[in-house]
């Protein structure tokens, strides 16, 4: 299991990615949107304030707005975007997408063509939509997150579907889903150590790495958003909402996460001391 040094080796650690996006959602809690001014409507400048001053290892791209009702911005839109944060940076990228299915296909294989050769994450392909961007990613040389809702079995059935295509099992990082603290994150943790341990024990289609989004998560839910005069006992928002996203990555980071995407500047700066420290052999 993670961190457990004296059964083995772990030569790679978990690293923080920090997300930017091509329209800000209405949605987005205001003390982020203090936090980064803005910068926040500017994702190549955004980029290079997580990079530079808050320490992102990687930076998500999430291209929200080419969702037809959120935005309905173009494939040559979001490629523009694109290449913008990988002029502006000099960290690996993913690239986020949404839920409707029929626009992504065509977002993402864009961006995949445009972006030929820098393997960039492509986030993400589900059980019912995977063989257009597992052909762009195959086509153009990038790596694909493999969504599952928090399925041990479903998790394993689509890294077979994708390595069926001959995507190679070290261009597939699983994302398991997640919730905050507070909203079913128990349940993740459980799917994730299953999936960890099943690995480990040797099955290869479950041995690979995973990735989370408890950034994502956390800014939907009340506790980031609800002032101090909603609910006094709440304590202040400033920082209930570091605390609120460190203690919801720490625990992801215990359970097997490799990449965590995270929004809060602080819980980024909290977890990546935790790293280091249980890297370092600490507790």
């Amino acid at each position: 299991m993670p961190f457990h040094f004296w059964e083995g080796d772990m030569p790679h650690r978990p690293l923080v990615a920090m997300e930017v996006f091509d329209v800000v959602s209405p949605k987005y809690p205001q003390v982020l949107r203090t936090i980064f001014g803005d910068a926040v409507n500017h994702p190549a400048e955004m980029a290079k304030l997580c990079v530079e001053k808050f320490g992102a290892d990687l930076i998500a791209v999430r291209l929200e707005g080419t969702h037809p009702e959120k935005g309905n911005r173009t494939p040559d839109q979001a490629v523009e975007v694109v290449k913008a944060v990988l002029k502006a940076v000099d960290v690996p990228l993913i690239v986020t997408g949404h839920n409707h299915f029929e626009r992504m296909n065509e977002v993402i294989k864009a961006v995949a063509q445009a972006c030929a050769g820098e393997n960039l994450l492509l986030n993400w392909v589900e059980q019912n939509n995977y063989r257009t961007i597992a052909g762009a990613a195959l086509g153009y040389g990038h790596s694909i997150v493999a969504q599952t809702p928090i399925d041990v079995n479903m998790a394993k059935q689509l890294n077979i579907l994708l390595t069926n295509m001959e995507v190679k099992p070290e261009q597939i990082m699983m994302d398991p889903m997640t919730g905050a603290m507070g909203y079913g994150i128990e349940y993740t943790y459980s799917v994730m150590e299953r999936i960890r341990q099943t690995g480990l024990g040797g099955d290869k289609m479950l041995a690979g790495p995973m990735i989370v989004a408890p950034g994502q998560e956390c800014a939907k839910v009340k506790e980031l958003k609800a002032t101090e005069k909603e609910f006094p006992a709440w304590g202040d928002l400033g920082k209930r909402a570091v605390l609120w996203e460190t203690v919801t990555a720490t625990g992801l980071v215990y359970a097997g996460a490799d990449i965590l995407v995270m929004y809060h500047p602080e819980a980024v700066a909290a977890v990546k001391r935790t790293i280091t420290r249980l890297m370092n052999g600490k507790k």
